[in-house]
């Protein structure tokens, strides 16, 4: 066991003073947590961009409602449902991105796929119609789909950390 050699009216050396600091100090469960808060910083964009793209899938949904007014009353009902039902899909998978990101993109492409090949079937001529808007949709999202495992697989790792 060391002794405390100093005398009353010595100043503490920098080993001392550490020594002193890292016993009063309260102690963390996981020293590398903060390190760890930050370790993900470069991934997350990718996801961030991911999950806006979806929010804005999402939202382009119910703006999309504006164009049924020429329907059928009921026909109009239902596709004013169809466009709510994808809406509130998109949006929840947004949200699901912070929770899950990767499963929640991959979910996302693949309605948001399939919704425009079902339309390029029904409708040939909606391919070309926001074409460029579409390329960067299922661009930024393959993109954040890339980093959502690292990123998921951080979280899950940090959760089993706490």
């Amino acid at each position: 066991m060391e002794q405390n050699t100093q005398q009353p009216n010595q100043p503490a050396t920098a080993g001392q003073q550490i020594g002193q600091a890292a016993e009063a100090a309260p102690q963390q469960e996981n020293l590398l947590d903060d390190v760890y808060d930050d370790s993900m910083e470069g991934y997350d964009k990718p996801v961030k961009k991911a999950r806006n793209i979806l929010l804005l899938i999402g939202a382009f949904q119910l703006i999309a409602i504006a164009t049924v007014t020429d329907l059928p009353e009921l026909e109009m009902w239902i596709t004013v449902g169809i466009y709510v039902f994808f809406a509130a899909l998109f949006v929840g998978l947004g949200l699901w991105t912070k929770k899950r990101p990767y499963y929640a993109i991959l979910t996302g492409l693949i309605i948001y796929g399939s919704l425009l090949v079902l339309s390029a079937v029904l409708e040939p001529e909606s391919i070309v119609k926001g074409i460029i808007l579409k390329i960067v949709a299922i661009t930024l999202l393959i993109s954040g789909l890339k980093n959502a495992k690292e990123v998921q697989t951080w979280m899950d790792n940090k959760r089993a950390r706490q």
